[in-house]
């Protein structure tokens, strides 16, 4: 965390456009998705998988899932670096399917090893 602060203060600005609050979340624990809040309009990601097990991976999901809004839509924005083995990755990418459907991927041009996705909660009846 103590990177994460640093990249924080270095780039918000001044004065500070938004508040920006860095507190630690447990992948799949529902009592600390609740003491950081939910239903956020954007949860961004990055650097967050890497040949994770299968647990991991799911739990990571369950928790970008829990912290959307799911009235508005909220948004994560997902960062993945594809290095050698996507396969090893697989388990997350069918868990977002899953709970979030198709994802959008938007295009960075000047980084063809970096795949922003982009992904809505599904609507459930």
């Amino acid at each position: 965390l103590p990177l994460l602060l640093e990249n924080v203060e270095t780039n918000r600005g001044s004065p500070p456009h938004c508040p920006v609050t860095v507190k630690p979340l447990k992948w799949g624990d529902a009592a600390a998705m609740g003491s950081v809040g939910t239903n956020f309009d954007v949860v961004l990601c990055s650097d967050a998988l890497y040949q994770n097990d299968e647990v991991t991976q799911r739990a990571l999901c369950d928790t970008l899932f829990g912290l959307c809004d799911r009235v508005t839509r909220g948004r994560i924005l997902f960062a993945y670096n594809f290095r050698e083995n996507l396969a090893a990755d697989a388990g997350f990418f069918d868990a977002t399917d899953e709970l979030f459907g198709d994802p959008t991927q938007h295009d960075l041009e000047d980084h063809e090893d970096i795949w922003l996705f982009e992904y809505r909660p599904v609507q459930r009846c």
